[in-house]
């Protein structure tokens, strides 16, 4: 069974406590903790090792990309027509 802890044990152990509980529930609300936190009651919990894991970058397809796809071989428009 894993061993869990609260944010703030979290982020003295991982962080030397420099994070407030306010940044670090944000983190837990939005995923940026792996493995995932879980709300226990009033208390966000997380896995001893857990890391932050910074949030991905969404990807930005410029406005002159045509998005609409042609299929042009058979057996390509066999499967996607069923």
């Amino acid at each position: 069974m894993t061993h869990l802890i609260t944010l703030k044990q979290w982020n003295n152990q991982t962080f030397n406590g420099r994070y407030t509980s306010t940044t670090l529930s944000s983190w837990a609300k939005k995923g940026y903790i792996y493995p995932p936190a879980e709300k226990i009651g009033r208390d966000w919990m997380v896995t001893e090792h857990a890391v932050y894991r910074k949030p991905a970058q969404p990807i930005k397809i410029p406005a002159n990309v045509d998005l609409e796809l042609q299929a042009s071989d058979p057996v390509v428009l066999s499967i996607l027509n069923g």
